[in-house]
């Protein structure tokens, strides 16, 4: 029985997007066989969190993708982050979606064959179900923030050529779909498995976990359809989250590094939880803390040692955590004042980050003592980040001293005065500059999400972001292109207009 699940697992992991597209399922005889009880519901769903773990969070392109960093030096990303998608990057994984959709064909495997199972309790029953409606709504919420409009594939059989769905439909099924979720699945606290046991990783989704998405997935439907009354919908939702007992913020910034982020904390919501057992582990290449931090976290550095693709400078940092009382200066960067008096030909002029600090070392072979992974996880939603969405949308509702309360409740976890528009601005500004301060080398394109989300692209992006017309936006231009494997065998696949304007010929 392990080994058959083990195979059409596999099966879906390792087909592309034009196979899905294109070819009959293998799997007919498998899922017959399979699908009879509660445990076998629980390895399914099991399965499909792993192709979870491995193709969203333990997938390097997923990072890649994020044009929103804040980094001085750039490495890899430069080219993206100034909305140049030419050469190599617009012909690599970042603009294929084959690994996003395997996660959501696997939910569907999940949906597609859960009623198979007999005596299975219906509160169980909804359980599994729950899981597998909630992780494939978030994954097209994902993709749609990314593509814009893309194929909407509700069935492990729906084969064939797909055209693509416009993004406002897709986020239509995606509220339906978090919503059934929501009310099929218990708060956090109350997540047991099939031996009745706590389910304690946040890996898995919770009512307040579904609440979360759609609170973002309105925010996004309310400014990229200009549909505003929707703003008052999204608070509604983090009004659910906030008031859920499950959560609660840490109490410290030294708290939000040592815990929250290492996984699982009361103050996560949403997460890539990974174990240490061999093809678990998240690689630390893979997240973005690998391209950024060095000394003193990784074994052999020095203060001069070359750093492998990101750098952030003193002066970006003082500029970003202007508050001399600022935690999360001393806290996600290492030393800052101190190292930032050391000879520039050691530092190159630039800070040590330090917020993930978790790290397992090789114990044997060649390689015994360096650094083999992170024990932290990948943080995709937290508490904090509902909080400050909160106060983005109180704002635009105009609901100004309920925005500043919640934008306080933040900066004065972290030491920070409470805000003032005399020394910090607009309070729109304000807000996005706290979420800058506070989700810094975390969550999966976070920072870009919300800057587009808010209009603030020309503004606080760079290159050719700052010089895009209202149609270059209409055309796609803050979307990623079609990956060219999207339209093998695939007739009815259109490139967003304003990629095709622009060297992307499919």
């Amino acid at each position: 029985m392990k080994y058959t699940v083990f195979l059409f697992m596999v099966l879906l992991f390792f087909c592309s997007c034009e196979d899905f597209l294109t070819e009959e399922p293998e799997t007919e005889v498998t899922n017959n066989n399979f699908w009879k009880t509660e445990k076998d519901l629980e390895v399914g769903v099991n399965g499909m969190y792993k192709i979870f773990r491995f193709n969203h969070g333990n997938n390097v392109s997923v990072h890649l993708r994020d044009r929103g960093l804040v980094f001085d030096g750039l490495g890899t990303w430069a080219k993206p982050s100034n909305n140049d998608l030419s050469g190599a990057w617009g012909q690599s994984s970042c603009t294929h979606w084959e690994m996003d959709y395997q996660v959501i064909m696997n939910a569907n495997l999940v949906l597609d064959n859960i009623s198979r199972a007999e005596g299975v309790d219906p509160v169980r029953y909804r359980f599994y179900e729950g899981q597998a409606l909630a992780l494939r709504a978030y994954m097209y919420f994902y993709i749609l923030r990314h593509w814009g409009d893309v194929p909407l594939i509700l069935h492990v059989e729906d084969v064939g050529e797909k055209a693509r769905t416009p993004w406002q439909e897709v986020a239509e099924f995606c509220i339906s779909d978090l919503k059934q979720a929501a009310s099929m699945l218990p708060v956090a606290t109350e997540m047991k498995d099939s031996d009745g046991n706590p389910i304690t990783s946040k890996l898995f989704i919770s009512r307040g976990t579904c609440h979360a998405i759609l609170a973002h997935l309105y925010a996004w439907k309310a400014a990229l359809n200009k549909e505003p009354g929707l703003n008052k919908t999204a608070i509604l939702y983090c009004d659910s989250v906030i008031s859920d007992h499950s959560y609660a913020l840490a109490g410290n910034v030294k708290e939000v590094c040592e815990v929250v982020i290492k996984g699982n904390s009361p103050e996560g919501i949403f997460e890539a939880d990974y174990e240490d057992t061999e093809y678990d582990l998240k690689s630390w290449g893979s997240y973005v803390a690998g391209y950024c931090q060095f000394w003193p976290i990784v074994p052999g550095t020095t203060p001069a040692s070359a750093r492998r693709g990101l750098t952030i400078m003193n002066k970006t940092v003082y500029a970003l955590y202007p508050d001399e009382k600022d935690q999360r200066r001393e806290e996600y960067f290492y030393k800052l004042d101190s190292m930032a008096r050391v000879a520039t030909s050691i530092t190159k002029g630039n800070a040590y980050p330090r917020k993930y600090r978790h790290t397992l070392l090789y114990t044997s072979g060649s390689s015994i003592g360096k650094m083999r992974a992170y024990e932290d996880n990948e943080i995709i939603i937290r508490l904090a980040d509902i909080i400050l969405l909160r106060a983005e949308l109180k704002n635009k509702t105009g609901d100004t001293g309920g925005a500043i309360a919640d934008l306080n409740l933040i900066r004065e976890r972290a030491g920070c005065s409470p805000y003032s528009g005399e020394v910090d601005g607009d309070l729109a500004n304000a807000i996005q500059d706290e979420r800058d301060r506070e989700f810094f080398c975390e969550g999966v394109s976070i920072r870009y999400f919300d800057i587009v989300r808010n209009g603030m692209f020309r503004e606080r992006l760079r290159g050719n972001f700052k010089t895009l017309t209202d149609q270059d936006v209409a055309d796609g231009a803050l979307f990623v292109p079609v990956g060219e494997l999207a339209f093998s065998d695939n007739t009815l696949m259109r490139q967003t207009p304003y990629w095709k304007r622009n060297g992307f010929d499919n």
